[in-house]
């Protein structure tokens, strides 16, 4: 070969060999991931957390970062440190198991499991010393024992806190994954946004320290960057939906070979985390992982050039009254009329809105101006206009609107079975409670005189359709949900999880037709709405006024 055609090769494998190493000041030799199960950007922003502010003040952060779908515990996790969304490892709910599920991975280990960051740890570098230690024991099933030094289910933020310390100041790891669930227990139990969530971040942030102080009693600290995230953040009592507050999550980089108050404005997503990990410390990422390595916070590295920029959050219009989370505005009304009040949280633009289902256009809407009325069931869609463009996302509210001579039309059964993970063999049970309410809906059959955890409903009513066609029908559940129609079962929304939503179709002639819906709750915050959609019927929850109890 000449000399002509040699460097150039040369100059391409030197240029190849360099992408997957950190142009940095200070040699990073030890990370720490510290992930917070439920901990929002809000959560950091309204608590008192020095910590964490010290942190984002030197080192880089976004309070933007993503989660992927569904933002419940398991696909996140997972996500984290697969560097994966759920489509490529499988992992799409807190039900999975690795040998009990129902999207296989695009590719596996030895072992039979996708590639974690652990397992490159592994392979890539078997000297290091690479340790997770974890207050959830959901989080030991999704990685490979054998692929890490250190595994220990803490079984408590204050116990999981002292492992890690120990383990660190003993071993000085290369890698510690630490996982603390507290905060997503504040969450499910006080709410998301309650003085005693907030008081858990406190706490947090105080276990922060104490994990980054062990790192400079262990002699390590200068040479450690630290990852601060979390899997989801929350929405009432739960989460799993597909809203901001539920899927935006913190990132924060800090320590050795990060800058100093870099605000990272480049996307970052949950699976961004285990590739930032390799490329500080130079491993090779497996083809399948989808992830970047956020690299513009890396000291050495230019910002990346954003052609396309994060767009400015303008508040959806609010729609009174407020059905709660994870439910559109409105509810349902045993009266002659419903007022409608519509408020704009946003010191900017006007809201405007439709009546029906056509998302509001300049064009096609009407500006609100004062509360109007509503005398039969109908779909509310407003937004956010500045001239003449909507820039906000749709506000949706769902009136549904029955004489109030109308019997209740739904039938349900409450049933209380012990350690339930997924809907049970009703035949087998004898319900603790039956009777009658106007909707397929968990807000009147568990009531607060009712027990609200460990328990499963069934409800049943006559659907009346009054055009023959295709039509859709939607489960919103947490936790699992099954709907049937005519005693076929058309949707399959079971399992442990957060709020999601499954859909089924069918040919529908026109008539009454028997629909059944089972719902569980085995802990923690629950929600249950039924959708449907068909010929000129726009998706909604299935109005009260087309239901009845007999055929």
């Amino acid at each position: 070969m000449s000399k002509k055609l040699l460097l150039p090769i040369l100059l391409i494998g030197l240029m190849v060999s360099c992408t997957n190493k950190v142009n940095r000041s200070t040699d990073i030799e030890h990370v720490v991931i510290i992930g917070i199960d439920g901990m929002s950007p809000n959560g950091i922003q309204k608590a008192k957390t020095p910590t964490l502010d010290s942190m984002i003040q030197s080192g880089a952060a976004t309070m933007h970062a993503r989660s992927v779908l569904p933002s419940s515990s398991s696909p996140n996790w997972a996500s984290m440190i697969m560097g994966a969304d759920t489509e490529q490892h499988g992992a799409t709910s807190n039900g999975w198991e690795k040998f009990d599920h129902q999207l296989p991975p695009v590719v596996v280990t030895e072992n039979g499991t996708f590639p974690t960051i652990f397992t490159l740890f592994k392979d890539q570098q078997p000297e290091a010393h690479v340790g997770a230690i974890y207050d959830w024991d959901g989080f030991g099933r999704l990685f490979e024992k054998s692929d890490v030094d250190f595994d220990i289910d803490g079984d408590h933020e204050d116990k999981t806190t002292q492992e890690a310390v120990s383990y660190i100041k003993e071993h000085r790891p290369k890698f510690t994954f630490v996982h603390l669930d507290h905060v997503d227990h504040a969450g499910h139990s006080q709410g998301h946004g309650s003085p005693e969530y907030y008081k858990s971040v406190e706490k947090a942030d105080s276990l922060i320290a104490k994990i980054v102080n062990s790192t400079k009693d262990a002699g390590i600290f200068e040479k450690t960057m630290f990852i601060i995230s979390a899997d989801h953040g929350g929405l009432g009592f739960g989460h799993g939906g597909e809203s901001l507050a539920e899927m935006e999550i913190p990132f924060i980089m800090y320590g050795a070979g990060i800058k100093k108050g870099y605000k990272i404005e480049e996307t970052v997503y949950q699976y961004d985390n285990a590739p930032t990990v390799a490329y500080a410390m130079g491993l090779q990422m497996p083809q399948a992982w989808m992830g970047r390595p956020v690299r513009g916070a890396f000291i050495g590295n230019e910002a990346p050039k954003l052609i396309y920029k994060r767009k400015e959050q303008i508040s959806q219009p609010k729609i009174l009254p407020d059905a709660g989370h994870f439910e559109p505005a409105g509810g349902v009304f045993k009266a002659d009329s419903v007022a409608v009040v519509m408020q704009n949280p946003n010191n900017m633009g006007e809201i405007r809105y439709t009546i029906g289902n056509t998302v509001p256009t300049f064009e096609n809407s009407q500006v609100y101006q004062d509360t109007f009325y509503l005398k039969e069931t109908n779909i509310i869609k407003a937004g956010i206009f500045q001239n003449e463009r909507l820039v906000s996302t749709v506000a949706e509210g769902n009136f549904r609107i029955i004489s109030k001579a109308k019997q209740d039309p739904v039938k349900f059964e409450v049933f209380q079975v012990s350690g339930i993970e997924k809907l049970p063999v009703f035949t087998t049970l004898n319900p603790v409670h039956e009777g009658y309410v106007t909707e397929f809906s968990h807000k009147q059959a568990l009531s607060e005189d009712m027990p609200q955890e460990q328990v499963a409903v069934v409800f049943e009513s006559y659907l009346e359709v009054t055009e023959e066609g295709t039509y859709n029908f939607f489960t919103n559940s947490d936790d699992g949900s099954k709907l049937y129609v005519n005693g076929a079962e058309i949707v399959d929304n079971d399992g442990d999880h957060g709020v999601m939503e499954r859909s089924g179709t069918l040919e529908l002639s026109g008539g009454r037709h028997l629909v059944r819906v089972e719902f569980f709750n085995g802990g923690g915050g629950y929600h249950l709405d039924i959708k449907y959609s068909g010929p000129n019927t726009p998706k909604q929850i299935i109005p009260a006024d087309r239901l009845f109890r007999e055929k």
